[in-house]
């Protein structure tokens, strides 16, 4: 069945964790790929049922069929970076659902331009260049 190419209207970039050292002590994201995807946001009966509170800060993503995106992808959609909480991907379907939250900590930007995780780990730096654990 899969999704139409008229509702996957928005993009989104998917980052991926990159973990090194011996023990995994250092984690750093990269871009992995920008897809089109759909975004909607959690209303009505749905964000009752989600925890009214927090339910403006739920989307759910959906997406064509791919291995890029895992459990622990971060999401970035409109400058704001989303946390994957569910996960759905069913290659028969060639579908991707994604229940996703806005992180409270974002990746920030320092003075010099650099993009931290959460963990302060750099992201991106000043030319817009995502940086790997080994970078």
């Amino acid at each position: 069945m899969g999704y139409s190419s008229g509702i996957l209207k928005y993009r989104v970039t998917i980052l991926n964790k990159q973990v090194s050292g011996t023990f995994g002590e250092t984690t750093a994201y990269q871009r992995a790929a920008t897809v089109w995807a759909d975004v909607t946001w959690s209303k009505g009966v749905k964000s009752l049922r989600e925890g009214a509170l927090d339910a403006y800060d739920t989307v759910i993503i959906r997406m064509r069929y791919n291995q890029i995106v895992t459990r622990d992808s971060l999401l970035v959609y409109d400058d704001r970076t989303y946390q994957i909480q569910s996960f759905h991907r069913d290659q028969r379907e060639n579908i991707v659902q994604i229940t996703a939250v806005e992180m409270v900590q974002p990746p920030t930007l320092l003075p010099n331009d650099i993009l931290l995780d959460v963990n302060g780990v750099a992201l991106m730096d000043a030319d817009g260049v995502y940086l790997t654990a080994e970078t």
